[in-house]
C-alpha cells in the first residue's frame, strides 16, 4: 500500500530523496518549485503533478504528507502552510531559522493535532542508534572527551552567491552542516552544561568555526567548516575504550574498541538512509502519531536553541532578528511631572521667574468626561471616581508649560496624593519623566523582544488629547512614561 508525498522545493536534496524512494511504497504525487518548469522537469522523472503554488500542491486530495526541501528562510512559511491544511510535515534541517520560529510552528502543530517532525536522517540510521546503545550500556566505561569534525572546502574564493553564504536564505557552517555534529552530541549525550563557539564570518555568516559543548566530567569539541579539511569523523572516548564513526551523519560503519575490538555496519547504507527516514515517517502517521519518537520535538527545540546561541556567540543574525536600537527612536524627554500642594504658587513660579509659556490646562471636570467617554465609547459602566472628579468642578487638575523647545513641565493638582522620593531618597514632588518615541507600538514590542516584558505596566493607552501613552517601571520600581503625539496632542501646540 502506497504512502503519498507532496514535494515541496524540488533542488538537489529533493532529487538526491526521491532517487531512494523510486520502487518503494512511498510515491510522489505532487510537488511544487518556484520554477514552475523544474516541478515538471521532477515530476517528469519521479512521477506526480507539478503545482504552480504550494497552496495547491499541498491541497491535493492524495497527498498524505508533506516534505519540505526548500531553502532555510522558507521552512517555516511552508511548514505553518501544511499545518494549517490538516497535512503531516516533514521538513528538512535546520526546522527553521531560530528557535521563535521553532517554537511556533511546532506549537501550532500541537495544537492542530497534526504530525511534524524534522527531517534529521542520521537518527533514522541503526549505525547511529547503535553507537548510543553501546554509550548507554556503558561499553566504553565513563565518558572522557568527544571530538569530532565536519569539515570540507565547500566555496569557492570569492564566492558571495551560494547559498552556502546567503546571509538572507539562512546561510552558514553551523546551520547547513554544523547541526550534525551538534545534534549526534545532543543525542547521546544531552542538553550541555554550558556550548562556547568561535568561528570566522564571511559575508555575514560563519563559514569556520570551533565549537565545545561542556558536560559535567568530560567537553565535546567541534570542528565545523565550509574551508578547512579535516574531513568527517566522530570519535568518542572513554575509560573503557573508545567508538569512531567515519563519515557519522550519514555513517555505513562504526567500531567499538574495548580490550577487543568489534564493528558494525549496515549493507547499502547509503542508498537506504532516506528511505528509512521516510518509511518511519510514514510509519508514524498511519499509527497516528504527532510526532517522531526518533526525532522529538524536545531535540528541534533544543538543538535549535543550542545554534541560536552558538550565532549569538558568533555574531551572526538572520535578516528579522536584528534588534532595534531603542535609543534611536526616542526623540525627547517629553517632559517631568510635579505633584502641586499649591497649583497657583508653582504656576506663577514657572511663569513668571522660569520665564515657561502656559500651553493648555485641564480641569477634574474635563477629566470627568473623559472617562465617562471612554466608558461609553466601551460599552463599560462609568467608574465611581468619576463623580468624584465631577464635583470638583472647574478645579485645575494638570497644567502643562512649555520649557525650552522640547520638553515640558507637567503640573498636577492631586488630591491627596502620596508625594514619593526620587533617587537619593530626597523628599520631593517630582513624579515621574515622560520620553517622547518616534512609534510606541514598535517601541513596546523591542522591549518585550529584549526580555522586559514584566516591566511594561498594561497596554497602551490613548489619552484626553489623543497622545499615546505607556507606562513602564524599573526593577526598583521607579516608572517613567512612554509617549507618542498625535496631531491632536496639547504638547504639540506652540511646536512650530
Amino acid at each position: 500500500m502506497s504512502f503519498n508525498w507532496a514535494f515541496i522545493g524540488c533542488g538537489g536534496i529533493a532529487v538526491s530523496v526521491a532517487k531512494q524512494l523510486k520502487d518503494t511504497d512511498n510515491k510522489i504525487v505532487a510537488a511544487f518549485n518556484r520554477s514552475f518548469e523544474k516541478a515538471e522537469k521532477f515530476t517528469s522523472e519521479f512521477g506526480g503533478t507539478a503545482y504552480r503554488t504550494a497552496d495547491e500542491a499541498i491541497a491535493d486530495e492524495r497527498v498524505q504528507a508533506v516534505y519540505i526541501a526548500t531553502p532555510n528562510d522558507t521552512h517555516a512559511k511552508y511548514s505553518r502552510m501544511a499545518i494549517l491544511a490538516g497535512k503531516p510535515v516533514l521538513c528538512e534541517k535546520p526546522f527553521a531559522m531560530n528557535s521563535e520560529e521553532t517554537e511556533e510552528i511546532l506549537a501550532l502543530a500541537e495544537k492542530m493535532g497534526v504530525y511534524a517532525a524534522e527531517a534529521m536522517w542520521t537518527w533514522h540510521n541503526p549505525v547511529s542508534l547503535k553507537v548510543r546503545e553501546w554509550i548507554e550500556s556503558g561499553r566504553i566505561g565513563e565518558v572522557r572527551a568527544v571530538e569530532a569534525n565536519y569539515a570540507f572546502p565547500m566555496l569557492r574564493r570569492g564566492d558571495t552567491t551560494s547559498r552556502l553564504v546567503n546571509r538572507a536564505l539562512g546561510g552558514g557552517a553551523l546551520v547547513d552542516i554544523g547541526i550534525y555534529p551538534v545534534r549526534y552530541v545532543y543525542e547521546l549525550f544531552g542538553l550541555p552544561e554550558k556550548t562556547e563557539a568561535k568561528g570566522a564570518i564571511y559575508n555575514g555568516v560563519d563559514v569556520d568555526e570551533h565549537i565545545t559543548m561542556k558536560y559535567p566530567s568530560f567537553e565535546a569539541k567541534l570542528y565545523v567548516s565550509f574551508k578547512g579539511f579535516k574531513g568527517e569523523s566522530m570519535t568518542i572516548t572513554g575509560t573503557k575504550g573508545k567508538i569512531t564513526v567515519p563519515f557519522f551523519h550519514m555513517a555505513e560503519k562504526a567500531q567499538l574498541k574495548t580490550d577487543k575490538t568489534e564493528r558494525f555496519s549496515v549493507q547499502g547504507g547509503l542508498t537506504a538512509a532516506y528511505r528509512n527516514e521516510f518509511d518511519d515517517t510514514a510509519a508514524d502517521i498511519l499509527a497516528g502519531k504527532t510526532e517522531s519518537d526518533l526525532v522529538p520535538h524536545r531535540a528541534t527545540r533544543d538543538i535549535m536553541a543550542i545554534m541560536d546561541d552558538c550565532r549569538r556567540q558568533m555574531g551572526v543574525v538572520y535578516p528579522g532578528e536584528e534588534k532595534p536600537d531603542l535609543n534611536t527612536r526616542i526623540k525627547a524627554i517629553s517632559h517631568v511631572g510635579f505633584n502641586c500642594r499649591d497649583m497657583k504658587k508653582v504656576r506663577d513660579f514657572y511663569t513668571k521667574i522660569m520665564g515657561c509659556a502656559v500651553q493648555f490646562e485641564l480641569t477634574y471636570r474635563d477629566m470627568a468626561a473623559d472617562i465617562r467617554r471612554k466608558a461609553e465609547a466601551n460599552g463599560e459602566p462609568v467608574p465611581g471616581y468619576a463623580a468624584f472628579l465631577e464635583k470638583q468642578g472647574e478645579r485645575v487638575w494638570n497644567v502643562y508649560l512649555k520649557w525650552a523647545d522640547v520638553c515640558f513641565i507637567e503640573l498636577f493638582d492631586q488630591i491627596g496624593a502620596i508625594i514619593p522620593s526620587v533617587p537619593g531618597n530626597h523628599s520631593l514632588n517630582y513624579t515621574h519623566f515622560s520620553l517622547e518615541v518616534e512609534n510606541i507600538r514598535d517601541f513596546r514590542q523591542a522591549i518585550i523582544d529584549r526580555g522586559g516584558a514584566e516591566y511594561i505596566e498594561g497596554e497602551i493607552a490613548e489619552g484626553i488629547d489623543g497622545t499615546l501613552q505607556l507606562w513602564i517601571h524599573d526593577p526598583e520600581g521607579n516608572r517613567f512614561e512612554l509617549m507618542e503625539y498625535t496631531d491632536r496632542s496639547y504638547q504639540l501646540y506652540g511646536r512650530g
